[in-house]
């Protein structure tokens, strides 16, 4: 018996040490971010994405590291959406989701605040927990879409939903005390940001669209038709590549619901096979046309890394939360290529003959 006891805990321990072994990652480029910031019980992922990845590029820029408020994105882009959601009368989403667009375009529109300004959590509450708001604010859409023609009224309707954002998050401030200097939010991000936002272009890599045209791409987050540039899969990789290798970081979309990715420890992988297998243009394109890739995540991607039998990994920042890799994800590179959606990146993160097929 003790013979067998031996022999499994030798098993487990091998185990162990070929486990270890996998995951030991060497960094071979890992850009510099502001600290992880935690969205909680919230459906903002694409907020909390997004802002990271501003912050990476207000530094790649020579600014100081800061850390952004991103529920400062989250008030507008509902009201946005609500808008739409009436206008069509239910025909477009209207939900917590949302694609880094938002964000981009609300940069542009109202500039940023520092997270510890503004945090969108009120004094009384303790964390990001945004379940009753968005039951609230789907009833109250709906409510209003199906109202009947020429009952809708849109200054009460905007008042309404407004007044349950600035209940549940809190109003920004339209001028704060930072560094002993007073700022607005558009002041504010001129000075600590700086990014201009017709630099970037968010990249995806489909077969239903034209390659090297801006084309809508047919997901339920992009509810006001926002345009990729749509590239072929091996152009697709080496961009990714070119862009982390020359100091550019990338907001990832993407699928994040696969078995074997494990938030726990840190690591995003496919199955055995998958993993084995080459990700051709042909699989990512079926599996986004089966629905088992889907729209329904949002990281940074931040670095890259290999582990102890040369396999690639991709290092990601992921807002929900931390784990034994202090909050980051290590994703192989063909979960990356068969589970990624788009990426957000700046215009000089492309090669120059990616864009001059435009």
């Amino acid at each position: 018996m003790k013979y067998v006891l031996a022999l499994i805990c030798t098993l487990i321990l091998l185990a162990n040490l070929q486990a270890q072994e996998k995951n030991d990652f060497e960094i071979l480029v890992h850009l510099k971010t502001a600290a992880l910031n935690d969205q909680q019980s919230s459906g903002t992922c694409w907020s909390f994405a997004t802002t990271s990845f501003i912050e990476a590029e207000a530094v790649r820029l020579g600014k100081p590291v800061i850390t952004l408020s991103p529920i400062f994105y989250v008030k507008p882009t509902y009201l946005n959406k609500a808008e739409r959601y009436i206008e069509t009368k239910g025909e477009t989403y209207f939900g917590a989701g949302d694609l880094t667009f938002s964000v981009m375009e609300n940069y542009k529109k109202y500039g940023a605040v520092p997270e510890e300004v503004y945090n969108g959590v009120i004094d009384q509450d303790w964390q990001h927990d945004h379940l009753e708001m968005d039951n609230l604010l789907y009833a109250m859409v709906q409510s209003i879409g199906t109202s009947g023609y020429g009952r809708i009224k849109p200054y009460s309707y905007k008042l309404g939903i407004q007044g349950v954002l600035d209940a549940y998050l809190g109003t920004p401030p339209s001028t704060f005390l930072y560094k002993d200097k007073h700022y607005t939010p558009i002041s504010f991000a001129a000075e600590f940001v700086g990014i201009d936002t017709d630099e970037y272009l968010e990249v995806t890599s489909f077969t239903h669209i034209d390659f090297y045209q801006m084309s809508a791409l047919d997901i339920p987050a992009n509810w006001n038709k926002n345009e990729y540039l749509n590239i072929p899969l091996t152009d697709f990789e080496r961009m990714i590549d070119f862009a982390l290798e020359n100091g550019f970081s990338l907001a990832w979309d993407g699928d994040a619901t696969e078995p074997h990715f494990d938030f726990k420890t840190g690591i995003a992988t496919l199955s055995e096979q998958e993993e084995a297998a080459t990700i051709t243009q042909e699989i990512r394109q079926g599996a986004f046309e089966n629905g088992s890739t889907t729209d329904d995540h949002n990281m940074h991607i931040i670095g890259k890394a290999k582990n102890a039998r040369n396999q690639i990994y991709y290092i990601l920042k992921n807002s929900e939360g931390s784990n034994t890799m202090n909050g980051y994800i290590y994703m192989s590179k063909n979960a990356l290529l068969l589970k990624t959606i788009s990426v957000l990146v700046h215009q000089d993160g492309i090669p120059k003959e990616f864009l001059n097929k435009l």
